[in-house]
């Protein structure tokens, strides 16, 4: 009995899974979208080509300097003569990483970093510019709880 009502929930899912994707839906949405590239003359692919490449360049680069927040932790971002990041950063209570070494994606607006914390476990984590703030996102850690975690970091004046 369990059995078919398995097999009764599966085809009900499939089933769901296909509605509003009829085959008189997809030709209307290809046709539509033939028509609008056949419209396109050089000129406005190009002009488009360049929005894009100017749409990355919207992304603020995260900048040198300390960083902290209200649980005191920290976030030190220096740049190096090589072009890469040296990162201090901490989580209250459960880790400290120094020296860990990162790189900015300007397609991205990332600075990625990785290192290892004081207990010499790996870490890895991203840091993204919010404009007020920057927002540190774990993305790797043998403390599986703070994958994913976000913090945020306001710059600390000197």
């Amino acid at each position: 009995m369990k059995k078919v009502i398995y097999l009764f929930v599966l085809c009900m899912v499939l089933g769901l899974a296909g509605c509003g994707q009829s085959q008189e839906n997809k030709e209307s949405s290809t046709e539509s979208t033939s028509v609008q590239v056949e419209n396109k003359n050089v000129s406005d692919i190009v002009s488009n080509e360049h929005l894009t490449n100017n749409d990355t360049a919207n992304f603020q680069m995260p900048e040198e300097g300390y960083y902290s927040n209200d649980f005191d932790e920290i976030l030190n971002i220096t740049k190096e003569d090589d072009g890469t990041y040296r990162i201090e950063y901490s989580v209250t209570h459960l880790l400290y990483v120094e020296n860990a070494i990162g790189t900015y994606d300007s397609e991205t607006g990332i600075l990625s970093f990785s290192g290892k914390d004081d207990r010499g476990n790996d870490i890895k984590a991203e840091i993204e510019n919010k404009g007020d703030h920057l927002e540190v996102t774990v993305t790797q850690s043998n403390y599986e709880d703070i994958i994913g975690t976000k913090q945020e970091f306001f710059q600390v004046d000197e």
